[in-house]
């Protein structure tokens, strides 16, 4: 006999559209060992002292501190809901993470998506809402629908910031990149990576693919060092810099 699928939860809408709030939604792509959930954790593009929901499907964020405050963790979907409705209530700094039972899939980023869409408030503190693994849970490059879709294009008037982390642009909805204002670019793991990001943000193809992931630095100086690009709205508004991804500590390209 078939397993029934659990009715949905009877969400609410966010409340107090506030269309004054700046678009915030980053990317952190990168290939593997590029050093994007350290980016995530260190670069500082989700502030310390705000509130932040993750979803964690390899317990990257959960039962660890993030930026000097615990990560709370649960894989109950009912323990997750009620614990971001009173983070969002008591509206203090907070951070949460779901570890979806299933692992990355569609099915359980449209749930968290849900949960997160629901608690969005223009005129409350913005929530920073990180979603880990996004390529694994969609299957289309086209448009991202569903909550999560909808998280990108109506969150930021409800005072939601998305923050994605991928391997490889061609494999995300282009809801995801063209909602996206801001791009961490780590080192990719081929030149048509290079090239798809270098068409994409109008960047040096060959300054991209020159770029040392923090696994070729441990390797060859004994430090996870990651390089990267900072690449905002406006012409010309890029930062070519690195970081220390065990310690956080931000460096020029001098490090070599």
């Amino acid at each position: 006999m078939a397993k029934k699928k659990p009715k949905p939860l009877p969400l609410p809408n966010p409340v107090n559209s506030n269309p004054s709030h700046d678009a915030e939604h980053t990317i952190y792509v990168a290939g593997t060992g590029g050093g994007k959930t350290s980016a995530v954790k260190h670069i500082g593009l989700v502030p310390k002292a705000s509130q932040v929901v993750f979803f964690d499907p390899y317990r990257n964020y959960a039962g660890s501190k993030f930026q000097g405050q615990m990560c709370h963790g649960t894989e109950s979907r009912l323990a997750f809901v009620k614990a971001l409705i009173l983070a969002r209530k008591r509206g203090e700094s907070f951070k949460l993470a779901y570890v979806p039972k299933e692992g990355a899939t569609a099915d359980e980023l449209e749930f968290y998506s849900s949960v997160v869409w629901s608690v969005g408030n223009g005129r409350a503190s913005k929530l920073h809402v990180v979603i880990e693994e996004l390529a694994s849970c969609v299957e289309t490059s086209g448009k991202l629908k569903g909550r999560a879709g909808e998280l990108l294009r109506g969150g930021r008037q409800y005072g939601l910031v998305v923050h994605t982390v991928f391997q490889r642009g061609q494999e995300v909805p282009k809801t995801v990149t063209e909602q996206s204002s801001v791009w961490w670019v780590g080192a990719v793991n081929s030149l048509s990576d290079a090239s798809w990001l270098a068409d994409k943000r109008g960047l040096d193809v060959n300054v991209i693919a020159g770029l040392k992931s923090a696994k070729v630095n441990k390797k060859r100086i004994g430090k996870p060092i990651a390089e990267y690009l900072l690449v905002r709205d406006g012409i010309g508004n890029v930062e070519h810099r690195a970081f220390n991804c065990a310690s956080g500590t931000k460096l020029t390209l001098n490090y070599r």
